[in-house]
């Protein structure tokens, strides 16, 4: 029944329907970000101000078009509450967060606050809305779909590829850091089925801290530039592993009373 069930499902991933899902998936949300792109411009909105915000907007609009075509559940973008896992979701975050912490702290070394402005406010409004929507679309609707038409494990390793790659702009480095970076996030979804201290505090406060603090943003350790991304994939290893663990902890249980 099983070996019938999974062949049914690779011959339905193999019809035209599914590709072009597929399709849609990737260029409907470029197709928005080119739309802010093309806004920024012949409305000649500043683009070191204001372009980020509002490319993100169009961005995270496209992201919500797909909504009515693909038809989420709250369970597949990762915002439904599981209960059972909140403790754990929150554990895991936090953990995150301190080590994001920690390397700002002693490495990147943040001393004072900047000065607030208008421009620092306007900075910290356009990266929330970039944590938002890119949770929303990496960690939530491309990993929700992945995972279920293949798998949890597929899920991760696509959208974290894909998180990097869509960070191409930062060059080869930035492609790199950024996959690990989207492993260890993407880690989070894999154990807890939830995506919200994803969005915050985890990704706003990774962009944002630099534009809040003082410190030595421009000339990190060499070492810094492969120490992060190597903690942060080891780090979702570990976050993996004890998932899994907990998840056979769960169901043996569950096959004793049936038996």
């Amino acid at each position: 029944m099983n070996e019938m069930t999974i062949e049914g499902n690779f011959q339905q991933n193999k019809e035209p329907k599914f590709w072009g899902r597929i399709l849609l998936l990737f260029l409907f949300p470029i197709a928005g970000m080119a739309l802010g792109v093309a806004t920024t411009m012949l409305l000649k909105i500043d683009q070191t101000k204001y372009g980020d915000l509002v490319i993100n907007l169009f961005f995270l609009a496209a992201c919500l078009g797909l909504l009515p075509v693909f038809k989420f559940s709250s369970k597949e973008l990762g915002l439904k509450i599981i209960k059972e896992q909140v403790s754990w979701h929150v554990t895991i975050s936090l953990v995150i967060f301190v080590l994001y912490m920690l390397f700002y702290i002693f490495v990147i070394r943040i001393s004072g606050l900047r000065p607030l402005s208008a421009e620092v406010a306007w900075g910290l409004l356009s990266f929330l809305i970039v944590a938002l929507a890119e949770e929303y679309y990496f960690r939530g609707i491309l990993y929700g779909f992945i995972e279920k038409r293949f798998s949890a494990r597929t899920a991760l390793i696509v959208t974290s590829i894909v998180f990097g790659l869509f960070h191409a702009r930062q060059g080869l480095t930035g492609i790199l850091s950024r996959t690990f970076t989207g492993w260890l996030w993407g880690s989070v979804r894999y154990s807890s089925g939830m995506i919200f201290l994803l969005i915050f505090p985890i990704h706003f406060a990774y962009n944002s801290i630099w534009l809040l603090f003082e410190g030595n943003w421009n000339n990190p350790p060499a070492w810094a530039i492969y120490a992060l991304p190597t903690v942060e994939f080891l780090l979702g290893m570990v976050i993996i592993t004890i998932s899994n663990r907990r998840t056979k902890m769960i169901v043996k249980p569950d096959k004793s009373i049936n038996e």
